[in-house]
């Protein structure tokens, strides 16, 4: 196998999953500083990071897993690429845990492409990138690319593409 493409989605917790376990989540993420120093409140926002990114998936309680494998799946049928999904946050695959899925199949290349489109987004700027850089510390004998930034016309042509259609379709 050639290549192999992770597509890197931001992810989303599934609605049956209790809120306040999401928001209690949300909140230690927000005070790093203080679960650096402290472990235990380390401890705690690990174990809801698992909780929560492994809770139960189906197709009515998690939409936007649905609709990155259903991306998947077209990108697959448009480039001939195996694509694996991987989550930044609040889903599986971890996006490092793709990427060493998809490294695990021995491809020459993995590129690694994000749903998330515009410059400026701490999660495809930074996060994904660190990610990435090290998957390829991990896995030196792979090239490993993150296929970033997108290109800023094509990514305006796809939405004034999808505008225009819609505008037909209003006057329908």
């Amino acid at each position: 196998m050639e290549t192999i493409v992770v597509l890197a989605a931001h992810g989303a917790p599934a609605t049956d999953c209790p809120r306040r376990k999401i928001g209690m989540l949300m909140a230690l993420e927000s005070m790093r500083g203080l679960t650096r120093r402290f472990g235990f409140l380390r401890a705690r926002q690990e174990a809801l990071d698992i909780e929560v990114r492994n809770w139960k998936r189906t197709a009515d309680n998690d939409p936007y897993k649905r609709g990155v494998d259903e991306l998947a799946q077209r990108i697959t049928a448009q480039t001939g690429y195996a694509v694996i999904a991987g989550y930044n946050e609040f889903c599986t695959p971890a996006i490092s845990l793709a990427i060493d899925e998809a490294v695990a199949r021995e491809p020459a290349k993995v590129i690694v492409a994000t749903t998330m489109t515009t410059r400026g987004g701490e999660h495809a700027e930074i996060e994904i990138r660190e990610i990435v850089e090290a998957a390829q510390m991990r896995h030196p004998g792979v090239r490993i690319c993150y296929a970033w930034p997108f290109d800023p016309d094509r990514v305006a042509q796809l939405f004034a593409d999808e505008i225009k259609k819609f505008c037909l379709h209003l006057a329908d």
